[in-house]
């Protein structure tokens, strides 16, 4: 959740920032009529617009944890039909730092990762 503020935070400042030079910007214009410092409104309003297309995904992306924090936590415990039972904080415990996704074959006993690298290996559920 602090990463969501993060992001929110430095997506108004970066607005605010673009907002505030372009009125100043327009200010200065009209009190000089210069066209160069016309010309500078119009490049300040579309690096504005440029900044919020560049936002848009991060704002996207911060929205996206909300929806899956509105699910409802659930207590997952796997058992084997040999009533061994884990659950996916064991699991998780099991698996090597540079793996990044896990199958979990519970009638085999295994846990099969694959690393961000492409390692691959397996590792045992109960000893």
């Amino acid at each position: 959740m602090a990463t969501k503020k993060k992001v929110t935070e430095e997506v108004k400042d970066t607005a605010k920032t673009v907002a505030d030079k372009a009125t100043a910007e327009k200010i200065e214009a009209k009190d000089s009529k210069d066209a160069k410092k016309i010309k500078a409104t119009k490049k300040t309003r579309a690096a504005g617009k440029k900044v919020k297309e560049a936002v848009a995904p991060a704002v996207e992306a911060v929205k996206k944890p909300i929806a899956k924090a509105k699910a409802g936590k659930v207590n997952l415990v796997f058992q084997s039909v040999m009533g061994g039972a884990v659950t996916p904080e064991e699991i998780t415990a099991k698996l090597p730092k540079e793996a990044t996704d896990a199958y979990i074959k519970i009638e085999e006993n295994k846990i099969y990762w694959v690393g961000k690298k492409g390692e691959m290996g397996s590792v045992d559920i109960w000893d």
